[in-house]
């Protein structure tokens, strides 16, 4: 059997939530003020439909096609893009995606440049 691991990358409140309509795509961004031993950080999610990228003063914690994935600090149920709001507490959890999607074809079809983030792919490493 397989089984998933993640790293937590951030814990916090969310405090903006900036969501846009293009063509048939949900995008936006999430700032999340730390919370913890995260306090005094802040941590932005961009998103196009589902979590792209999480950046920490100019530095990407992780960016697709590792999975970024937001839970309810409170209740650990997921918390996607459309129902992302303001004051909740949440962890930024980073998944790695399978070795098939580091290949240079498969990233360019869904690596970060191909959404028009800024940034070179760096697995996530979890242990």
């Amino acid at each position: 059997p397989r089984v998933l691991t993640a790293d937590m990358l951030f814990h916090g409140r969310v405090r903006d939530v900036e969501r846009r309509l293009e063509g048939a795509f949900a995008k936006g961004s999430v700032r999340i003020e730390g919370q913890g031993h995260f306090r005094g950080r802040t941590v932005t999610l961009g998103f196009q439909n589902e979590f792209l990228s999480a950046e920490e003063d100019g530095r990407m914690l992780a960016t697709t096609p590792d999975l970024i994935t937001l839970i309810d600090a409170n209740t650990g149920a997921p918390v996607p893009t459309d129902t992302v709001k303001y004051g909740l507490s949440v962890k930024v959890l980073g998944l790695p995606c399978d070795p098939i999607w580091r290949t240079e074809e498969a990233l360019a079809l869904v690596g970060p440049r191909y959404f028009g983030i800024d940034a070179d792919y760096k697995p996530l490493d979890v242990a």
